[in-house]
């Protein structure tokens, strides 16, 4: 209990430096003990999966359109179907007529059309995102019916070409667990010092050894003990994800292990 106090009262030595300590300390332990759900986590949040995905289907005036409609809305898979400007795109159809000239015609037949945007639902496959697409044209006919292939809005572009979404997009959970070993390594050395000069004051007075191996030592057992308690609990814990996670606090816990001299904290 002495050295887990001990702990406490080290880290409110220096509470933004003890606070991040602390706080790298569990978000290590936790990605190392539920890496699994980090994984499912990524796929989630990836730009494809943020986003809904489209196509848009072009038909004749001799489809049905409300009817096509109300037959794709009841398709598992489908979160909407709705105009496309059509009306726009006769506009623009027609503006340009005009600009070739009086003697430019064009069939009539042409200008009937219908365009429809059916919106799907980002957690279906893209074998899923087909099948919708081609039993659209099916139900329509492919004589009567056009569909573009799968779009995503140019939100996807954005988040694609973002350095940090790359990042996550090619090193996947283990980048995760990289990115928190190094904030875990700079914060334990930020802390190193508030450590250092109590253990000095206690083993100069109180005749105790090694007090910042063993206070460091009783604080990340306290911290890998819950995490992988919880790992356990949510049925996400694997062995070598735990040798991983003890390897890293030992290896930077060694250097607690010698004889401290006097350096006052910052």
């Amino acid at each position: 209990m002495f050295y887990l106090t001990e702990f406490f009262k080290s880290l409110g030595e220096s509470f933004i430096r003890g606070f991040s300590f602390f706080l790298f300390s569990c978000l290590l332990a936790f990605s190392l003990t539920h890496r699994p759900w980090i994984a499912t986590t990524l796929s989630k949040i990836s730009p494809e999966k943020m986003v809904n995905p489209y196509f848009v289907a072009v038909m004749d005036g001799s489809v049905n359109a409300d009817k096509i409609a109300a037959i794709m809305n009841h398709l598992p898979g489908v979160l909407s179907v709705s105009d496309s400007g059509s009306d726009r795109s006769k506009g623009k159809l027609q503006s340009l007529m005009g600009q070739l000239g009086s003697d430019y015609k064009i069939d009539a037949n042409l200008m009937d059309f219908k365009s429809v945007r059916i919106v799907l639902n980002p957690s279906l496959s893209p074998e899923s995102f087909q099948f919708i697409r081609e039993q659209m044209v099916k139900i329509g006919g492919a004589e009567h019916i056009t569909a573009t292939e799968i779009k995503y809005p140019e939100l996807t572009g954005v988040m694609k070409s973002h350095p940090f979404y790359g990042f996550l997009g090619r090193a996947g959970d283990w980048g995760v667990v990289g990115l928190l070993s190094l904030f875990w390594i700079i914060s334990f050395w930020l802390c190193y010092d508030v450590f250092r000069s109590r253990s000095y004051l206690i083993e100069k007075f109180q005749r105790k050894k090694l007090v910042a191996a063993k206070t460091i030592a009783t604080g990340l057992s306290i911290v890998m003990v819950t995490f992988i308690s919880l790992g356990i609990w949510h049925g996400t814990l694997k062995f070598f994800d735990v040798v991983i996670l003890l390897m890293i606090f030992s290896v930077f816990w060694t250097f607690s292990m010698q004889e401290w001299k006097w350096k006052p904290t910052l």
